[in-house]
């Protein structure tokens, strides 16, 4: 086994430490609405600062009690508790106390009063292979895509950290006592900072990316969400109905839409106020949802108007679920404390067979439908096919 040189090694990840620190400082100043980042600043910051006493107490000319060892586990809790917010848990605050409090009865007991450094590594070794162990079970994701396998990369660092320790527990109940005599240089250390503080650095970059990748996700999010009504707006509804559209071209599968307009929601905005037409929006939005499969798609098309896009539907059956629509808003008033706002809509149905699969063409043709819904009262469905039987 090739010697190192443990205090190189812990100097070496103290710096590491405190570089890893300031990075997770500057990434939590930038996302103050992420939680996580703060404790693992903080936590590597405690690290470092416990690698310096340790370094401190190697130097020494005889054992003196320094709690080194136990700054480190806790910056590791600390660790730990980031974990715990940032997949969106409460971070247990208990767990870093605890720690230090264990780590530093053990150094206490077993070192500058028992004289019996063995024991000490034993049991300092289970407790961190524990915090470890924790740490992995959290960061186990069953999540597919980049997240998961980053997740999952986590997780067997973690759990090989884990196993590490139990592993230097273990040697160090087997080895003589003559290695504690000279424990400074004792191989396992310097494999065991040297492999910590890599590993931690891998860790801490890998949730950077995660973090990264979310805030991604969120931008595209609301890139195609309708901040009011949290269905799709406009782009997000094309660019659901076009890859729609290739699915249904290719495999020879007719699609329908469903254009749905609120009848007089000019009204309920000069009544009531912008507010209250909000939440008619918000409203029928939940309404139409809920009366939706998984495959179809909800859209927020204009000011008061929503589309429905619906693979393999032929125009029948899209008429189908227009008036089911268009009676259950009917039935469902929105009650809110004073008023109770009363809605109808005019719905527009057409489908690929008579339009083709084009968003732009399948949109003119609903809105027709539409606008002679409208002209014909409001408060009803129509078909493309039905005005172009009556046109003819």
């Amino acid at each position: 086994m090739p010697k190192f040189d443990l205090k190189t090694i812990i100097f070496m990840s103290m710096l590491l430490t405190f570089m890893l620190s300031m990075l997770l400082a500057i990434t939590r100043t930038h996302h103050k609405e992420v939680r996580g980042p703060g404790y693992w600043a903080v936590g590597n910051l405690v690290i470092g600062l416990g690698m310096v006493l340790v370094l401190m107490q190697l130097d020494a000319p005889k054992i003196v009690f320094l709690p080194g060892m136990a700054l480190i586990g806790a910056g590791l809790a600390l660790y730990l508790n980031g974990i715990q917010a940032f997949i969106g848990k409460v971070p247990d605050h208990r767990i870093p106390v605890g720690i230090f409090i264990l780590l530093v009865l053990i150094d206490l007991y077993f070192v500058p009063i028992g004289h019996n450094l063995r024991m000490a590594v034993i049991l300092a070794s289970i407790v961190f292979s524990a915090i470890y162990f924790f740490s992995a079970r959290l960061t186990f994701s069953r999540d597919e895509g980049l997240v998961g396998s980053l997740y999952w990369i986590n997780s067997s660092l973690y759990l090989l950290m884990a196993l590490l320790m139990l592993g230097r527990g273990i040697y160090a109940s087997r080895v003589g006592m003559e290695v504690f005599d000279s424990f400074a240089i004792w191989p396992v250390n310097a494999y065991t900072f040297m492999l910590g503080a890599v590993s931690q650095f891998f860790i801490s970059s890998l949730f950077v990316l995660i973090l990264s990748y979310k805030l991604n996700q969120n931008l595209e999010s609301i890139a195609t969400i309708d901040g009011l009504t949290g269905v799709l707006n406009r782009r997000g509804l094309e660019d659901a109905a076009i890859k729609m559209q290739d699915m249904c071209k290719r495999i020879n599968l007719s699609m329908a839409v469903l254009l749905i307009d609120i009848d007089h929601f000019k009204k309920v905005n000069d009544q009531h106020g912008h507010l209250t037409g909000d939440e008619v929006l918000r409203h029928l939005a939940k309404n139409i949802s809920e009366m939706l499969r998984s495959s179809d798609v909800l859209g927020r098309y204009g000011g008061e108007e929503f589309c429905v896009f619906m693979p393999n539907t032929n125009e029948n059956e899209a008429l189908g679920l227009a008036e089911r629509i268009r009676s259950g808003v009917e039935a469902k008033p929105l009650k809110l404390k004073h008023p109770t706002i009363y809605s109808t809509v005019s719905i527009g149905v057409a489908d690929s067979v008579r339009a083709g699969y084009d968003f732009k063409g399948l949109i003119a043709t609903a809105d027709t439908a539409m606008y002679v819904a409208k002209k014909s009262g409001r408060n009803r469905v129509m078909s493309y096919t039905k005005i172009s039987l009556d046109t003819n």
